[in-house]
């Protein structure tokens, strides 16, 4: 029984580690398509997000199968708990990512800001970091990491009012900007939820490793 349960939850393991690693590419993309105006790589972010959501959809399954006919309990029951959890919150990354793609298709036909882009880019980059980060910390169950990476959020936070902040003053300077710049702002704000979303991430480990949810991101543990 206990090299069954100890077998399913490795291979609930390998498919989270899959289905994080997939959400990763799609973020990947989306910025590279925002940054190069890749509007054949937009299509390819969009097209891929059923394979997240599948992925999403199957781990839940496996999840719910293991706690059922195993029915683990302790620090084993914690661990799928964090896992069923976390894979909501990847495939709602998954989804800003895709939001962030599709806005890409809007700039098309509009102007773009050297500043804005740039500023943009270094937020989807430091986004980047933080996820990547995350899922090795997941991998390892590493609770000093999780709250490392949680505290960076702050970072994340600026960068959105520094897009905010330059998004507005262009619309002002220039009336005819008002659309890129609610672009701009809608791109900034699906990067700021994705921080949020990797703060969960870092308190799911939390949960699986301590027993008790926590909030984190405040720069106090």
């Amino acid at each position: 029984m206990r090299r069954m349960l100890d077998q399913q939850i490795d291979n609930l393991k390998k498919e989270f580690t899959t289905m994080s690693l997939n959400v990763e590419a799609a973020i990947k993309n989306s910025l590279l398509a925002f940054a190069e105006q890749d509007l054949e790589l937009v299509q390819e972010v969009i097209a891929n997000d059923e394979t997240i959501n599948a992925q999403e959809i199957h781990l839940e399954k496996q999840c719910t199968q293991v706690i059922a006919l195993q029915q683990p309990v302790a620090s084993d029951l914690r661990l799928i708990i964090a896992m069923l959890k976390a894979s909501s919150d990847l495939e709602r990354l998954g989804d800003h990512a895709i939001s962030i793609a599709k806005a890409t298709n809007h700039f098309e036909n509009e102007q773009r800001d050297e500043a804005i882009d740039a500023t943009v880019i270094e937020m989807g980059n430091a986004i980047q970091a933080m996820l990547a980060k995350i899922i090795r910390a997941y991998e390892n169950l590493d609770t000093k990491q999780a709250i490392e990476i949680a505290n960076q959020d702050n970072e994340i936070n600026d960068y959105f009012k520094r897009i905010r902040k330059l998004s507005l003053t262009e619309i002002h300077n220039d009336t005819d900007f008002a659309e890129s710049g609610i672009d701009y702002l809608n791109v900034a704000n699906h990067l700021e939820r994705m921080g949020d979303y990797i703060i969960n991430l870092a308190e799911w480990i939390f949960y699986a490793t301590e027993g008790k949810i926590t909030e984190l991101g405040r720069n106090d543990l």
